[in-house]
């Protein structure tokens, strides 16, 4: 019997080779919806597959042989995985693939914040050699907070030492860190000492807008904030609201709460009045989701997805 395993997101092809290599029959849609998934014949044995479409319990209802799905990248949010469990179904993730990629794609904003480099270089294409209006900020001199340690938090802390910062970390699921140069500190101290803010958590129910008012009054120092997490945990009306009153400088945002399923934002011609003002706001820098979108990590991930299929024995 073949065990069939169906790729529906774009994968480094070295998953499909290690997979083949080792046994399993690949199959690769790259345009097929959900429903069209439900429709399919019931013989795949594991899916593999980014944000194509969401994995609730009617997917998994459709495909009684499915024993494994593995989501390329961190956020699980679009699976139903206490379903899938329920039912048999392991559901793994490669959260550490894109982790140096989203810690350097966070340095880079936070560099070119910190130097004015976007923000110079517009001037000089107006004829402005601004000197003085452009003397920047070193991070040797800065606080930076981390809010959560896993796997992008500490790729992040781990740039960051060179640089010889004081780095403040909050997790609220985990403590105990053994690293050099961080402190272990509550959420609350962390949004009044910090010039830097870094958000590095999971988008899970209770991290909705989890950034909000609330926490944008507790800051003290007009820090930059930076989100490259799930726009959902940042309020964006709240976040602009911050700006405008100076309780935060700048924003950096890889993410916004208004991408879709497939981490996509609506055309422009329906941006709704918030996304709008958060997209022309002039200390505002945003990103399409990229910070993870590198060629290296789009192998490591290959590499984990086929050590996770791997270590389930399907073929023993």
């Amino acid at each position: 019997m073949s065990l069939n395993i169906l790729i529906v997101d774009k994968a480094h092809p070295a998953l499909t080779h290690k997979l083949e290599g080792a046994g399993f029959c690949c199959e690769t849609d790259l345009t097929i919806t959900k429903d069209q998934f439900q429709q399919l014949e019931d013989k795949y044995v594991g899916l593999i597959i980014r944000s194509r479409f969401r994995l609730d319990a009617e997917a998994f209802d459709s495909k009684p042989n499915l024993k494994f799905v593995v989501r390329l990248g961190a956020g699980m949010e679009n699976i139903d995985i206490q379903y899938a469990e329920s039912i048999g179904i392991k559901c793994m993730s490669t959260p550490e693939g894109n982790a140096p990629a989203v810690a350097q794609h966070c340095l880079g904003l936070l560099l070119n914040t910190l130097r004015f480099i976007s923000e110079s270089n517009l001037e000089v294409q107006e004829g402005l050699w601004l000197r003085e209006k452009n003397k920047g900020r070193e991070l040797s001199s800065l606080t930076i907070g981390i809010i959560g340690f896993g796997n992008t938090g500490n790729a992040f802390y781990n740039l960051l030492i060179p640089f010889n910062p004081r780095i403040l970390v909050y997790d609220k699921f985990k403590t105990g860190f053994q690293k050099t140069g961080i402190e272990e500190v509550s959420l609350d101290y962390l949004l009044e000492e910090s010039d830097v803010i870094s958000i590095h958590i999971n988008y899970i129910p209770e991290n909705y807008y989890f950034m909000n008012r609330t926490l944008f009054l507790k800051m003290k120092k007009a820090p930059i904030l930076m989100n490259s997490s799930r726009g959902l945990v940042v309020n964006s009306s709240d976040l602009i609201d911050a700006l405008n009153q100076k309780l935060v400088s700048k924003a950096n945002l890889d993410v916004v709460e208004f991408e879709d399923v497939n981490l996509k934002i609506p055309p422009k011609s329906l941006w709704n009045s918030t996304l709008m003002q958060l997209a022309q706001h002039k200390d505002v820098l945003i990103t399409p989701h990229i910070a993870g979108q590198t060629l290296e990590s789009e192998l490591r991930h290959a590499e984990i997805a086929f050590q996770r299929i791997d270590s389930l024995k399907l073929l023993d």
